[in-house]
């Protein structure tokens, strides 16, 4: 009864297979072969949708038939649902006992993609114990454990993959990864090259090469690697109204009288980071317009007196280009950093409300922010707990202001007594920079308050994980991005944090003393 159907699938005719699956389905209604059927020909035809309603009902048909569910495991994954996966193989593995190599590697991926990491890293170490020779799990424990702060161990099963599989991109990618967050360059830059010698399409090696090159400081091939961060869809995708043909190319295309959209890609900091380039662009003779995040809104228009463009504010334009493609079109370098200083301004209405707001205080007024956004793939190792920060909290002299939004952004009460919280009061980051505006000094790991404390000119220091992002390079304190900026550098050793905090304190006691 189910040959035809299974025929037409077979030879891709996909409504001829779903309307026979269908008639087989209405002559046997608890048929979970139909079921499956249908859900392989709707995920054929694109309606993914529609396919995983057709797993499920057949999941509550037969829950203890494996089948079904993993094909939903799979399609979830496949779409990026990885919440929904989770709740899936964590049934596989929970209820039906399923320890299958498979199960466990997309039971690790799901719950690595939704940031339950300690848990990835429990399946995906069962998988490796299981079956030693399993070297897709220890490639994605390289891919995990660097992200809570285990970077030898990381190194230890990249290592491991390479053995099992010395010619295998993915693997040899993965130690060049390991030894970057070492910040072992040199050798991660080989290692890199040569995942690309085995892959030249691997997108993630190609992303990886750019960070060797940039955190050295190479920025002229560094950037030229960095562009091609777009042959990764997974990564990022381009905004809707991009246009190959419009990509703009460079000084030595004229932007005389062009319209230009300037969009953003990635997080705020890297936004307000690149910003920077906006009045090159202007002097070039381009009108400039910004796509970015509607909280920057604000700020950028009156920074540089250009439109915004919004989902409610549409434009024409004649050209555009990603805010992190620019260092690459205008082939910058260490030397030739554009607007170092300051090149955001608070409107003046922000700057009058939180002149006000904030009152003149004999001490010294420090801004601190502990974490980044808690998704950010690098904040468990970016972050500080507040409660690490308790020796700067404690120096005498100091009137502290938590500068700290989102999850991360609770304390305690002995904290709250320490700490004066205005972040409900900010609508925008004209609001945040007109706010940091009124402060001494800010205090911050590395997030988007240090972009922006540095975008307007204000004092900043940066505490840095031990495996810091290209921007910041290696071996120094000061920022060729931002004159304002210093950084506060953290090792590797377990004691790693409590160091870099007492350096900081040191430091800020010095900062008090010179005040009084």
């Amino acid at each position: 009864m189910l040959e035809p159907a299974w025929a037409h699938l077979r030879g891709g005719r996909w409504s001829e297979a779903q309307a026979a699956f269908r008639q087989a389905l209405a002559q046997d209604a608890g048929s979970v072969p139909a079921r499956m059927g249908l859900a392989r020909a709707a995920s054929a035809s694109g309606d993914w949708l529609t396919a995983a309603a057709w797993l499920s009902d057949a999941c509550r048909l037969v829950p203890r038939d494996r089948e079904p569910a993993v094909s939903l495991g799979e399609l979830l994954i496949a779409q990026r649902q990885f919440g929904q996966a989770v709740a899936v193989y964590r049934r596989l593995y929970d209820d039906l006992d399923d320890r299958d190599r498979a199960t466990l590697l997309h039971l690790g991926y799901s719950l690595e993609q939704t940031f339950e990491l300690d848990e990835a890293i429990e399946r995906y170490t069962e998988a490796a114990m299981r079956e030693p020779g399993f070297l897709e799990a220890h490639v994605n424990l390289a891919g995990v454990l660097w992200r809570v702060g285990r970077f030898d161990d990381a190194l230890a099963h990249a290592r491991t993959a390479v053995q099992l599989g010395p010619n295998h991109p993915h693997a040899v990618r993965m130690l060049g990864m390991a030894l970057l967050n070492l910040n072992r360059v040199d050798e991660a830059e080989l290692q890199s090259r040569r995942a690309l010698s085995l892959a030249p399409d691997l997108a993630a090696a190609q992303f990886d090469l750019a960070s060797c090159l940039l955190l050295a400081g190479r920025l002229d091939e560094g950037w030229e690697w960095y562009g091609k961060r777009w042959n990764d869809p997974a990564r990022l995708r381009r905004p809707p109204f991009y246009d190959a043909a419009l990509e703009w190319r460079g000084p030595s295309q004229s932007l005389q009288g062009q319209s230009v959209v300037v969009y953003a890609e990635q997080g705020m900091g890297d936004a307000i980071q690149l910003l920077r380039y906006v009045p090159k662009l202007q002097r070039l003779g381009a009108r400039v317009v910004c796509a970015v995040h509607t909280a920057l809104v604000p700020l950028v228009e009156y920074s540089f007196g250009v439109e915004c463009l919004t989902p409610e504010r549409g434009t024409q334009v004649d050209l555009h280009a990603a805010l992190l493609d620019l260092p690459l079109r205008f082939r910058t370098t260490l030397d030739d950093v554009p607007s170092p200083g300051a090149y955001l301004q608070a409107p003046p209405q922000h700057v009058a409300k939180w002149r006000h707001r904030i009152a003149p205080s004999p001490k010294l007024k420090v801004g601190l922010a502990w974490s980044g956004w808690t998704r950010q793939v690098n904040n468990r190792n970016r972050a500080i707990a507040l409660s690490e920060l308790q020796p700067l909290l404690d120096l005498e002299g100091v009137q502290w202001f938590s500068l700290q939004k989102g999850d991360a952004g609770s304390f305690t009460d002995t904290e709250t007594s320490k700490l004066v919280d205005l972040t409900g009061e900010w609508n925008d980051f004209a609001d945040s920079a007109a706010m940091l505006g009124e402060l001494d000094l800010v205090i911050t790991v590395d997030t988007v308050v240090a972009h922006l404390a540095g975008a307007v000119g204000r004092e900043c220091w940066v505490m840095l994980p031990p495996n810091p992002d290209f921007r910041w390079l290696l071996d120094r304190d000061d920022s060729p991005w931002y004159a304002s900026l210093r950084l506060f550098r953290r090792g590797f050793e377990a004691d790693g944090r409590a160091r870099q905090v007492a350096a900081v304190r040191d430091a800020l006691a010095a900062r008090v003393a010179r005040a009084t």
